[in-house]
């Protein structure tokens, strides 16, 4: 072989190798770029990172848990009040009122106008009781009680007759509270506003079509309102209490109490502030 096929054949191989190089950096690219065994790659490592990072970011929901006292309480409560009446669902009461009853449900929304919670048959005296198309857990966006306001007519003045002295705002302002008790845990209540209205009104409903539905009633009823709390902010996804009763003055128009149930995402630092306002002081059947 002379010099000039040697250095051709030189050439040759320097070309091959250069060739084979670029092969295998190829190679190599190529696998890391299409990464067949799924491997996650650096790229994906930060989306995830990003995704775990907003996950970890969202707000869990808040669940109201009673306390063993809080069970124990109620777990007595209610083992004295269906003892003697089984249709007892709950307990209200409003702190500093005379409001301080039992609450029944039944099929209908006339037995208990009569019916009194021990059983008797006494015309205006009655059981405050639930409407028949509400939850008994009070997990209703809206939900109705009714009790008499007996007044002067009868001997025991007290049940619902102090929704009535709502009507005037520094009464309402001071007595801004409402607490339900059920077998399971508390609700508390703050007052919206006290609306004075005929017995067929319109307002009278116990479900709504959708979230504007609702919420159109509830600015409606605020803005007829005689008395009201001018803090309250009326949300789609709160719950509201009706504590409905007749006027003395005149049997054709009602005293419609609205009420909005404290969430549970506001329940701590509600009862760290107010819990003292809160407590049960008992004046049912004392003079």
């Amino acid at each position: 072989m002379n010099r000039t096929d040697k250095h051709s054949s030189s050439k040759r191989k320097g070309i091959s190798l250069i060739l084979a190089l670029l092969a295998l950096v190829a190679l190599v690219g190529g696998f890391i770029l299409f990464n067949p065994f799924g491997k996650q790659t650096s790229s994906d490592k930060k989306d995830t990172s990003s995704s775990s990072n907003a996950s970890s970011k969202e707000v869990k929901e808040v669940k109201y848990e009673p306390s063993q006292e809080e069970k124990e309480y109620l777990a007595n409560r209610f083992a004295q009040l269906t003892s003697v009446n089984p249709e007892a669902i709950a307990y209200v009461y409003a702190p500093g009122t005379e409001l301080d009853e039992p609450v029944v449900q039944t099929g209908d929304n006339a037995t208990y106008l009569d019916k009194t919670f021990e059983g008797g048959n006494q015309p205006l005296l009655g059981t405050v009781f639930m409407d028949t198309d509400n939850k008994k857990d009070f997990s209703d966006r809206l939900t109705w009680l009714f009790g008499h306001a007996r007044g002067s007519q009868v001997e025991d003045h007290r049940m619902f007759n102090d929704v009535n002295f709502y009507d005037n705002q520094e009464y309402f302002n001071q007595h801004p509270y409402v607490v339900i008790e059920t077998p399971e845990r508390k609700y508390y209540y703050e007052a919206m506003g006290l609306v004075i209205v005929p017995e067929t009104t319109a307002f009278y409903r116990t479900s709504f079509s959708d979230d504007e539905d609702f919420t159109t009633q509830l600015k409606n009823i605020y803005e007829s309102a005689r008395t009201k709390n001018p803090n309250i902010k009326i949300n789609a996804s709160d719950k509201y209490l009706v504590l409905s009763t007749c006027r003395e003055e005149d049997e054709t128009i009602r005293s419609n109490l609205y009420l909005r149930q404290i969430p549970d995402s506001e329940m701590k630092d509600f009862l760290a502030k107010h819990g003292d306002q809160l407590n049960y002081v008992a004046t049912r059947g004392q003079e």
